[in-house]
């Protein structure tokens, strides 16, 4: 028996688990994230600090292992910019996509571009300040020389597989939320790359999910722990990940991956009616003749959530289990009240309300958030019968008894909190080798069990 380890570079923190090649976790291990939260509403990291966390959360697994490891991977929210300098160390931290520096840098320096056109071939809608394509933009207008002289141009992930490995690559799912790649050619974008004044050769090379990168360098070795030419294999973006790790692989069926923000991801097999919706799209399965995914996003709710408890609710560790005790004792529409979680709190109406209701009318309005994103997509005749739950709040049964009674979907729990790590686990084993494809890999660690 070999063990695969699979990572899930998430918000704040890195989840890992060491899994046989059959699907058993035998060990799970978790590292967060130290980030600077900047009065300019910048959002970073040191670079070494961040792969000092995932090089730590995979020398606890390694030392858990027994026998031979065969692969790593790691898939990851991504969306994190990093500049490298000629030797390819970081000339800037790392930007996390949640950084709000950017204001009309992008505009400035992208000019007038077509950002319908844009959409159409990235798959993703460019706000113009945030995410790492605006955030090139502001380091081209504000520290020009680290984008002349950088020896590379990269997001977090990425980087963390070259400190791995020594090699460069980048797969077409993590690649979507770079904003620089054309998920229908599986190229860059020419016209993107000459505003912001950097070539093709300063960019990682772009493959398929599960490439096989290279080998653990002997530096990585002693560091993490990972045998010298341990392969390491190329993840996806989270979302997909988790759906590769629960099977979630044919429309009408759902992944709803709840962390930082709460996400439905859907395969899809037409591309275009996910565009005419102006949704998030991965490349998912198609690249080997599969669905596309689509992806639905409320964006950070478990911030407006945890808010709403804090302020209304309990302010101790055992918060959320405060929250569903008092949840479980109210009915259904919390006797009338309702929350939207992004609006500012207004204590008058909601403390007229015991805390009972109070407690079931913030989990309420989490999922009825998500219901409006879903009828976005059941208007161009995208709809759910079953869903999949993963993530934190897939360990609390009231959550899953809400959505489905609000949305009317039959929800169930597969690996909940490590599916996105479990999905990365299953791409080293495509790349080392020990499964043919997705398919046959949750056959041998999901169906076949």
């Amino acid at each position: 028996m070999k063990y695969l380890i699979g990572l899930d570079i998430g918000t704040s923190a890195v989840k890992g688990v060491l899994m046989t090649e059959d699907g058993t976790v035998s060990k799970t291990s978790s590292e967060v994230f130290d980030y600077t939260w900047l009065e300019n509403g910048g959002v970073e990291i040191d670079a070494d600090r961040f792969v000092d966390a995932c090089f730590s959360a995979i020398k606890e697994l390694a030392q858990s292992a027994d026998c031979e490891i065969a692969g790593i991977c790691a898939s990851s929210a991504s969306g994190n910019l990093v500049v490298l300098d000629k030797d390819n160390k970081p000339s800037t931290p790392i930007f996390n996509w949640q950084d709000q520096r950017v204001t009309t840098e992008a505009k400035e320096i992208l000019g007038e571009i077509d950002w319908e056109d844009l959409y159409q071939k990235i798959g993703w809608p460019f706000s113009g300040t945030g995410m790492p394509l605006a955030l090139l933009c502001y380091v081209k207008k504000h520290f020009s020389e680290k984008i002349e002289n950088c020896g590379k141009v990269c997001m977090s992930t990425e980087y963390l597989y070259y400190k791995l490995t020594g090699k460069w690559g980048i797969s077409s799912s993590a690649g979507t939320p770079f904003y620089l790649i054309d998920q229908n050619t599986g190229k860059y974008i020419p016209e993107l790359l000459d505003a912001i004044g950097i070539t093709e050769d300063k960019l990682p090379p772009i493959m398929p999910c599960g490439s096989k990168l290279g080998g653990v360098t002997a530096e990585a070795s002693k560091k993490c722990l990972l045998a010298e030419g341990t392969p390491v294999a190329l993840g996806s973006f989270d979302h997909p990940s988790a759906a590769r790790g629960t099977g979630v692989f044919n429309e009408g069926e759902m992944l709803l991956s709840c962390g930082t923000s709460w996400v439905g991801f859907f395969p899809i097999k037409d591309r275009d009616k996910a565009v005419s919706a102006g949704v998030l799209i991965d490349p998912f399965l198609s690249e080997k003749g599969g669905a596309w995914g689509t992806m639905v996003s409320v964006s950070s709710v478990s911030v407006r959530i945890e808010m709403y408890i804090k302020r209304y609710i309990d302010d101790s560790e055992n918060r959320f289990s405060v929250l569903t005790e008092l949840a479980q004792k109210s009915t259904m529409g919390a006797n009338g009240l309702i929350i939207c979680l992004n609006d500012e709190p207004d204590d008058e109406k909601i403390n007229a309300f015991s805390k009972e209701d109070i407690a079931r009318a913030i989990m309420e309005g989490a999922v009825i958030l998500l219901k409006e994103k879903l009828d976005i997509l059941k208007a161009i005749g995208i709809s759910p019968k079953n869903a999949v739950m993963v993530g934190g709040p897939s360990k609390n049964p009231m959550y899953l008894k809400i959505i489905e009674e609000i949305c009317g979907i039959k929800v169930r729990v597969i690996h909940g909190v490590n599916a996105g790590a479990v999905g990365a686990a299953m791409l080293a084993g495509i790349g080392a080798g020990i499964y043919k494809d997705e398919a046959d890999a949750n056959y041998i660690c999901n169906e076949g069990k």
